[in-house]
């Protein structure tokens, strides 16, 4: 008799853990299900598509129109931007090219050729045009808020800072979100985070829905950063309420469904739907962590080689640089890695492309020169969950057990944010002290 209760209490403890797992899920495809329609996009491009053909028919009629050709390729970079087709950022950058060589020190035109050579990782090609145009002193605020930008990026902290003191405006959205970086940069993400709310609140005061969106996915960002995952969904799901084709916010979904939720067949169905609509290396990357986490070996190196294959055209110049160069470092090819992280530093002089060469370094067998790296240009520099764990390996590595210990554990508390591979490698790390 005992037996048959032990087995029925078995049997109970199983199916309430059967019904108790979904219901703690946080991602529910019925909220979602609605965006994950192509037509949300094909509008948005047929809209643009629209625009682009009147212009295109303009400049035909009228080759050479300065006027013509900087509305273009402003078209063009925007839709790189909803297709993913690398051809069309060019052909902006060539317009606008073809602009400043017959007239330059146009600063629209070189803010704009800034703004594209931030998108294509290129960034001091767009420190070069964003100080010429600061220089030249019109609209010296936009380009104020641009040069911010890229010293972020180049991990100029203080020029970046100083330049915003000069500008203070915390009713002004543009303003705002520079702040917003400042504050992530230096580590103060609940500050960034207050900021990153009044910008939302700012942008729906201004009934800009384009805006709105936009301020409501990357809130739902740092939602996630700071753990509040179900605060992260649910501003998702707002951000796609005013953009129905919003793919980073469908992105940011798929990554709660996998990270969160372990529900690796949903983020996969989410991830398949927008490589199918958007085929950028990007879901490759994403789709080899799933399988890795399944154990899937095959799958694994199939997504890897996919993303290696398309990320390494030279189309894309240095845009998925740094994710080639962690890839590398761990597939074992780490004198490669070593020098793509080189570049790296040069083009980004910045803490994270500093530990990706300190992580070259370390697989490369050196790990005394990568903990002078870390110590140098990373440790004490940076918050970035990748950069703690790679710190915290280093310095297990070099037997500086109590300072690996305390990198690894703050590491380790942004699980969500570095996915169940890298915190699972973290463990491991851990357990070995």
């Amino acid at each position: 008799m005992k037996n048959i209760a032990f087995i029925l209490l078995s049997i109970l403890t199983v199916l309430a853990a059967i019904l108790v797992i979904p219901e703690n899920r946080i991602a529910h495809s019925t909220d979602y299900d609605p965006y994950l329609n192509e037509e949300h996009l094909q509008k948005s491009q047929k809209e643009l598509g629209s625009r682009i053909e009147f212009w295109e028919q303009k400049l035909d009629a009228a080759p050479g129109n300065f006027v013509f050709q900087k509305k273009l390729a402003g078209l063009y970079a925007a839709g790189f931007k909803l297709s993913g087709d690398i051809g069309q950022l060019r052909r902006s950058d060539s317009l606008l090219q073809q602009i400043n060589k017959r007239l330059p020190g146009q600063v629209g035109v070189l803010q704009s050729l800034a703004a594209n050579a931030v998108t294509r990782h290129a960034f001091r090609e767009s420190e070069s045009y964003i100080r010429e145009a600061f220089g030249i002193g019109q609209n010296k605020f936009a380009s104020s808020l641009m040069l911010a930008d890229v010293m972020l990026e180049r991990g100029n902290l203080l020029e970046a800072e100083l330049l915003l003191r000069d500008i203070a405006s915390r009713s002004h959205f543009d303003y705002l979100i520079r702040e917003v970086k400042l504050h992530d940069q230096a580590d103060e993400l609940d500050e960034a985070v207050r900021c990153m709310e009044k910008a939302a609140d700012l942008a729906k005061a201004s009934g800009d829905a384009a805006v709105i969106n936009w301020s409501l996915s990357n809130l739902a960002d740092m939602y996630g950063h700071q753990g509040k995952v179900k605060k992260s969904y649910g501003t998702y799901l707002e951000a796609l309420h005013y953009n129905p084709a919003d793919l980073h916010a469908l992105k940011g979904i798929a990554w709660i469904a996998f990270s969160q939720d372990k529900n690796t067949g949903e983020a996969r169905r989410i991830l398949n739907f927008l490589q199918s609509i958007h085929p950028v290396p990007d879901y490759d990357l994403l789709l080899a962590e799933i399988a890795a986490y399944e154990q899937d070996k095959s799958t694994e190196e199939k997504y890897k080689k996919q993303f290696i294959a398309e990320a390494s055209k030279a189309q894309y110049g240095n845009m998925y640089k740094s994710y080639l160069c962690q890839l590398k470092s761990d597939e074992g090819e780490a004198a490669e890695a070593w020098q793509i992280a080189r570049q790296e530093v040069k083009e980004r002089p910045h803490p994270m492309s500093y530990q990706l060469l300190a992580w070259a370094a370390y697989r490369k067998g050196n790990k005394a020169e990568a903990l002078d790296i870390m110590e140098k240009h990373v440790i004490g520099q940076t918050g970035e969950p990748k950069a703690l764990y790679h710190a915290g390996v280093i310095l297990r590595e070099n037997g500086r057990k109590e300072d690996a210990n305390m990198q690894l554990n703050a590491a380790l508390d942004a699980s969500f944010e570095l996915g169940p591979v890298v915190a699972k490698e973290i463990e491991t790390q851990l357990s070995r002290l």
